[in-house]
């Protein structure tokens, strides 16, 4: 039981240090201001769209999510948010932050309602304390609204989704829903993450239990639903802001195809796990050699007494 509470601390150990290494510097600096929406220190790329925001637990995942998934998607940026949290927050400094994704939408081909359903469909609602693997006020997972209509709307979504699943306490979904704050832009190298470094992310992903938790709260079908390409539970259609429905298009960034075979450990990842073989092989190797050399000692010593004593 000893060894296997052991070995199990050092896997623990191997994966967070990872964690920390996939996280090495950098910084953003992008700047825009939109009047209504308050989307911070980023500018949409055009008038007519809108913006959502949301905490979901890793800004990573939950960026992928909306860029590949949800329809009507323009553009997700990962980000800081907090009505309590310091001005101009770093991925190292972010008190009374969220860790947020903006999401630039376009309103002629989905809508708020629509895309709070997906968010719905990316969280652990149960869960008080953060999200999946990563635990701490800054990873749990929160909707925002703009104002009142907006209010009124996030509060539909969540009684639809209480009716859809009547096993559910209400008390026990824990989801909060907020008046939206202030934006701050992440760092760059938070930015399309899953894209720039898609086998440390999907490593990440994995490991953190994403998928497998998402499957078990809302079921292989719901999971299946709001991650497919072809939107096929939808007949291929969204509705958008005018109540109109069309035909449905995701993946507007045309960002690559996510693997359904995650590989092993990345290479940073290897090469942690040798550098710490080797120094346990090395500490072994040198109580092995001492244990030998004290012996050999001892043999000495006994053959000297035993020449003496003749």
């Amino acid at each position: 039981m000893t060894k296997f509470l052991f070995f199990s601390y050092i896997r623990h150990l191997l994966f967070n240090l990872s964690i920390i290494i996939l996280l090495a510097a950098g910084q953003g600096d992008t700047q825009g201001t939109n009047d209504y929406y308050d989307n911070g220190n980023y500018a949409l790329t055009s008038s007519t769209h809108k913006s959502l925001l949301i905490a979901a637990g890793c800004f990573w995942c939950a960026e992928q999510a909306y860029e590949q998934y949800a329809p009507g998607v323009i553009e997700v940026v990962s980000g800081y948010a907090g009505s309590d949290g310091i001005d101009s927050p770093t991925y190292r400094n972010h008190p009374g932050h969220y860790e947020v994704i903006l999401i630039e939408y376009d309103p002629n081909r989905t809508s708020y309602e629509l895309l709070l359903q997906y968010a719905w469909r990316n969280i652990d609602p149960f869960d008080a304390y953060g999200q999946f693997c990563d635990r701490g006020f800054s990873y749990q997972s929160a909707l925002f609204y703009a104002n009142e209509e907006e209010k009124m709307i996030a509060e539909q979504v969540r009684a639809d989704v209480l009716d859809l699943y009547p096993d559910w306490d209400d008390d026990s979904v824990v989801v909060p829903l907020l008046e939206r704050p202030f934006f701050w832009r992440a760092e760059n190298y938070h930015q399309d993450y899953y894209i720039k470094n898609p086998w440390n992310y999907g490593y990440y992903k994995e490991r953190c239990g994403r998928t497998k938790r998402l499957k078990e709260v809302w079921g292989d079908e719901q999971y299946f639903c709001y991650h497919d390409l072809e939107l096929s539970c939808f007949n291929e259609t969204a509705v958008n802001e005018n109540g109109v429905s069309i035909e449905a298009v995701v993946n507007i960034k045309n960002a690559p195809e996510e693997s359904g075979r995650v590989r092993g450990a990345p290479v940073w990842g290897i090469i942690v796990a040798v550098v710490f073989a080797v120094g346990v092989l090395s500490l072994l190797v040198v109580n092995f050699m001492t244990c030998c050399k004290k012996k050999k000692q001892l043999e000495i010593e006994e053959d000297e007494e035993k020449s003496v004593a003749e």
